[in-house]
């Protein structure tokens, strides 16, 4: 599913080529819960976003699936700032879950770092 906007598209990051140069080549951003790995494109027209949720945190599936879903939405209501193309992911580090509104505040405050 995309959404089209200022002819951007937000797209889910599927890539394990992409996940793997994110991860060794990004930058890396910080909140208390949250950690957005960014890496800006040259050219293209769509940034792609992924989440993620360590198992270790939370050991059941629908936990996980949760917070994934509330990380989908964060990003979904701040996409106006992912105007540039690139990839990212938001991966929530935090042991306990938090609410929908309380993820949405945090990461806003990740996105405006960059």
């Amino acid at each position: 599913m995309s959404l089209a906007k200022n002819n951007f598209d937000l797209k889910r990051l599927k890539s394990k080529n992409a996940i793997e140069h994110l991860f060794t080549e990004g930058e890396v951003l910080r909140t208390r819960h949250l950690i957005f790995r960014l890496a800006k494109k040259e050219e293209g027209n769509a940034f792609y976003a992924g989440v993620s949720v360590a198992k270790r945190n939370f050991k059941k599936a629908v936990d996980r699936n949760k917070i994934k879903r509330q990380l989908r939405v964060a990003i979904k209501t701040h996409e106006h700032l992912f105007s540039f193309p690139g990839n990212g992911m938001l991966i929530f580090k935090g042991t306990k879950a938090l609410t929908t509104p309380a993820i949405i505040d945090e990461a806003l405050s990740l996105f405006k770092k960059f």
